[in-house]
């Protein structure tokens, strides 16, 4: 098959979108865990969450323009907290429930489990292994589709010691985080290998 820009702007819009959102590979997949003004929790899935930067350690993440996200970013910025947890394979099903309209809680709704660590004001999901709690930093409206990317801080990360490597590697195969493609597929893969730092003059060395 050979798209051009004329042909992928006639496709079918479920098709499209389908192909749109698995062509550019895996991504992250989270649970964004939030409260609104009232404390009422709030979780939904995520897989538009990404590595902005390290010193200061940044998250960066895209809202689309949907009721369902809109949810989460209106908390986001009115409390100034919110959450990312790790999907593992035993609530997969559970996880793709979040993105349900529900009248309750997610946490209710689809039989999750509400965490808090120490004072921080959102809620962490207990049955992940690696959760991570951030505070509200910057917010920019992107005018070519609508989409909102928020930076949050990471302030709080709680991760298993048996996954997390001397020189800082989190092993996410031995941490058991699912993967997304698309909108609805999930996967859990192995690693293939890790190599030394990149210089022009030596080869990398597996490591």
């Amino acid at each position: 098959m050979l798209f051009d820009s004329n042909s992928i702007s006639k496709l079918d819009r479920f098709y499209r979108s389908n192909l749109i959102n698995s062509i550019t590979g895996f991504k992250s997949l989270n649970l964004l865990g939030t409260l609104d003004p009232k404390g009422i929790s709030n979780l939904a899935i995520f897989s538009q969450v990404f590595h902005v930067g390290a010193d200061p350690a940044l998250a960066g993440i895209l809202f689309r323009p949907n009721p369902g996200s809109l949810h989460s970013l209106s908390n986001i910025e009115n409390t100034g907290f919110f959450t990312l947890n790790h999907i593992l394979p035993e609530f997969i099903s559970k996880a793709h429930w979040t993105s349900a309209k529900w009248e309750i809680s997610e946490f209710e709704g689809v039989g999750l489990t509400e965490e808090y660590i120490g004072d921080f004001k959102a809620p962490f999901v207990k049955e992940s292994e690696i959760k991570i709690g951030l505070t509200f930093e910057e917010k920019h409206h992107l005018k070519i589709n609508g989409t909102t990317l928020v930076i949050g801080r990471i302030n709080v990360i709680q991760i298993p010691d048996n996954v997390l490597s001397g020189d800082g590697f989190v092993n996410l195969q031995s941490a058991k985080s699912v993967a997304g493609i698309g909108l609805d597929g999930y996967f859990f893969e192995n690693q293939i290998t890790r190599f030394s730092y990149a210089k022009a003059e030596t080869p990398p060395k597996v490591i």
